[in-house]
């Protein structure tokens, strides 16, 4: 469906006077990306489904947990790419949708940002997709990286630098083709040892599109980051000791002096069963100062999932048990311990957004949606948890909030989220 003219609001103007029993039939029968398309085809039709939609269904800009499908039986999860399946669950409601995506198949996602997705083959051959609409852009390939070789594997997304195998680890999409500078994307590789961060840029013309090798601190040996985004002109990597490093994006094409590092906000004050932790780059949601997530568990686990993801993060592997938010200003962390009432956070290989939350949660019967939560994607035993802010420093979470959806068992594709959202009408 396409945006419509005034003349094309005119001849499905009967949509506006349907039974609402038949145009809930037609939305019923519509997967997830056409229900989302229908109301913005023309606006006799968006009133139509607002007016008439009883049961709940999936609306433009909705906070999803995307995953991937189940077979065409509804019985197992999809063990392939091939058909380019997924799931959207809805936080709010709760209810969870299916669909394809031509572009999807034989591909998977590896970030996203607002209604795009970073998407590449077996072969970390990546491009941003927009799954409602169709749209793609080619991302550079990694091989514009001197010295890089892509290391092909079954279901293993690797490339190599001097022998040494690195695994793809995430692509986050600090901006989307929409901006209107064009996309800007960091890339995380990671290895037994050793991790690395490249970051591209629509800007600079066809021709000059590439992806930049950062370089590591002088001297590291063992170093992993857990996350990587763009704040106030620089690329940022949070490495699993808490602490932050930066670079220039304008550093010239080999960034030779490395990253300046940021002493992290001071998480040690927890149990000490809780040893293991990861972290995750937030921009506030007003004012944009760096924010930082700490998740804390314990025990190192060995994951099912990791004989058979696509993409599994290293980092990951304890089970969570608390979250704590963390804000610098002026050159000093402090604790956040609410998000102001009204808002959720959601944090993951996805953009990390906010959400607005209407009183009373989101409206579910199982209400997901909770204000002053950090919702947390694709952790051990679940797709996603919620880790409640105002709680003291010694609740200890049971998982009692955690998010199970028909995919979890044997997820092919990480659990990440993700707002789904229609053009506007014309």
């Amino acid at each position: 469906m396409s945006s419509s003219s005034n003349s094309n609001d005119e001849a499905v103007a009967p949509w506006a006077d349907l039974l609402p029993e038949v145009c809930d039939q037609v939305l019923d029968h519509l997967d997830a990306v056409s229900v989302i398309r229908f109301p913005a085809a023309c606006t006799a039709w968006a009133a139509a489904s607002k007016l008439h939609s009883t049961p709940p269904r999936l609306r433009s800009g909705s906070p999803t947990l995307l995953t991937s499908g189940l077979d065409p039986d509804g019985e197992d999860v999809e063990y392939d790419l091939e058909a380019g399946a997924f799931g959207l669950h809805d936080i709010a409601t709760g209810k969870s949708f299916y669909g394809e995506a031509q572009r999807l198949k034989n591909r998977t996602w590896v970030g996203g940002k607002d209604d795009w997705l970073v998407t590449t083959d077996l072969n970390c051959g990546v491009e941003l997709l927009n799954p409602i609409t169709g749209d793609t852009v080619p991302l550079p390939p990694f091989t514009t990286i001197r010295g890089l070789e892509l290391a092909a594997d079954y279901y293993e997304l690797h490339v190599a630098i001097s022998n040494q195998v690195h695994r793809l680890q995430k692509v986050t999409l600090c901006q989307t083709p929409a901006h209107a500078n064009g996309y800007m994307a960091v890339a995380l590789f990671s290895s037994g040892s050793m991790a690395l961060v490249a970051f591209t840029t629509a800007a600079g013309g066809d021709g000059n599109r590439c992806w930049t090798l950062l370089k590591n601190p002088e001297g590291a040996h063992y170093f992993r980051y857990t996350d990587v985004t763009v704040h106030n002109g620089k690329v940022l990597a949070v490495a699993n000791s808490g602490n932050i490093y930066s670079w220039d994006m304008d550093g010239g094409t080999n960034h030779a002096a490395g990253p300046t590092v940021m002493p992290g906000p001071d998480v040690g004050h927890v149990s000490h069963d809780l040893i293991m932790r990861g972290f995750f780059l937030v921009a506030a949601s007003s004012g944009g100062r760096l924010r930082v997530v700490c998740v804390y568990g314990y025990g190192a686990v060995k994951d099912k999932r990791m004989d058979r993801r696509v993409v599994f993060k290293d980092q990951w592997c304890f089970c969570p048990r608390r979250a704590s938010l963390h804000e610098l200003d002026a050159g000093t962390w402090r604790r956040v311990r609410d998000l102001g009432g009204d808002r959720a956070l959601f944090v993951g290989d996805n953009y990390p957004f906010y959400a607005a939350v209407p009183p009373g949660g989101g409206g579910g019967s199982n209400k997901d949606l909770q204000a002053d939560c950090v919702y947390v994607a694709d952790v051990i035993g679940c797709d996603a948890a919620a880790f409640d802010l105002k709680l003291g420093d010694e609740h200890v979470y049971d998982f009692d909030r955690r998010l199970i959806y028909p995919a979890m068992a044997d997820s092919l594709q990480m659990p990440m989220w993700f707002r789904p959202t229609a053009y506007p009408i014309a």
